[in-house]
């Protein structure tokens, strides 16, 4: 039995530590080009990027709930295709907005409203031209009671080109 998970998130911060040597080469006027080619293949900045984990799947089989072991090794980062995010945003009934809205720490609106967009994206390329509209109602049942959250969410989502 294979005991491996594929986990899982959304992509909510990057940050690009900057070292001193990238600032003077961003505002240096007479820049060689190789220097810039150096600065850019041959340099490791400290990067930090923040994901929302929101599911995982063992054996085949999709869940929305947080994984029962998080990644222990975060330095391989897969862009899901088309068809995986049709596949995950598609399962069960938006299970994984809850660990979405539940973020304290990151632009929750913002957040939101990129996923839908690129969500919708995959779903108009395979056939449902109507998965956007399906998740905001489930966004509006869900912050029903949090109005502040809800009319920052829909904030964002206006000005998405979404056909909500």
């Amino acid at each position: 039995m294979d005991d491996t998970y594929q986990v899982y998130g959304v992509v909510a911060d990057i940050q690009v530590f900057d070292d001193g040597l990238t600032r003077q080469v961003v505002i240096s006027p007479n820049l060689d080009p190789s220097v810039i080619l150096d600065n850019q293949y041959n340099r490791n900045l400290p990067l930090e990027i923040g994901v929302l984990f929101v599911g995982y799947e063992h054996n085949g089989r999709l869940s929305h709930l947080l994984p029962p072991r998080p990644p222990l090794v975060l330095h391989v980062l897969y862009t899901c295709t088309p068809a995986e995010v049709r596949r995950f945003t598609a399962h069960g009934r938006f299970g994984y907005f809850r660990h979405l809205l539940r973020a304290t720490d990151q632009p929750l609106a913002e957040v939101v409203a990129a996923h839908l967009q690129q969500a919708q994206a995959c779903h108009a390329q395979g056939g449902n031209p109507h998965w956007a509209r399906e998740a905001a109602r489930e966004l509006i049942t869900l912050l029903r009671d949090d109005y502040a959250t809800l009319a920052t969410v829909l904030s964002a989502l206006a000005d998405t080109e979404l056909d909500l």
